[in-house]
């Protein structure tokens, strides 16, 4: 009869338990969701890349963005897709996480804005993007004009050196 009742019991707490879990995950859902829809909560994302000379790429955000961010290359970093170490233009290996010390770096590239849009930027390097081989652009950071700091990516976008 005793482990009758110690069964209850814990199905009970069990209950209890996964019950709080669910309504903690239903709050954090919702909280999600009221931030992601707010507009201010919105995150600029990278929208398009394109190679446009041999030391040169071209990128674009949905929306515009903080120009000193956008134009920071602390919040870029190239990730060879096939090497083990970076190589080239890029400052990670293909199993390194992004992290503020293999970014890129002002000696490395310069970046400013192109247009007036606020959404389209010109990336410089200081040598020749390798012909045929793949890298990854990874943007993180970056925030709207006047918004609070973010600690998240903006999207990345693999391309072919040409």
């Amino acid at each position: 009869m005793k482990n009758h009742s110690i069964t209850k019991i814990c199905l009970a707490v069990l209950i209890a338990l996964s019950s709080t879990s669910f309504c903690h995950q239903a709050l954090a859902a919702q909280r999600v969701e009221s931030q992601t829809s707010s507009p201010t909560a919105s995150i600029p994302m990278l929208a398009s890349l394109s190679q446009i000379s041999a030391n040169q790429l071209q990128l674009s955000y949905d929306q515009p963005v903080d120009q000193a961010k956008g134009t920071d290359p602390r919040n870029y970093w190239i990730q060879a897709t096939s090497e083990q170490n970076p190589v080239n233009i890029a400052t990670l290996g293909m199993n390194d996480s992004v992290n503020r010390n293999n970014s890129l770096t002002p000696d490395r590239v310069k970046i400013q804005a192109s247009g007036t849009d606020g959404k389209s930027f010109l990336l410089t390097f200081n040598q020749n993007i390798a012909k045929g081989k793949s890298f990854k652009l990874i943007i993180c950071y970056v925030t709207r004009p006047g918004a609070p700091p973010y600690s998240g990516d903006n999207g990345s976008a693999t391309f072919v050196g040409q």
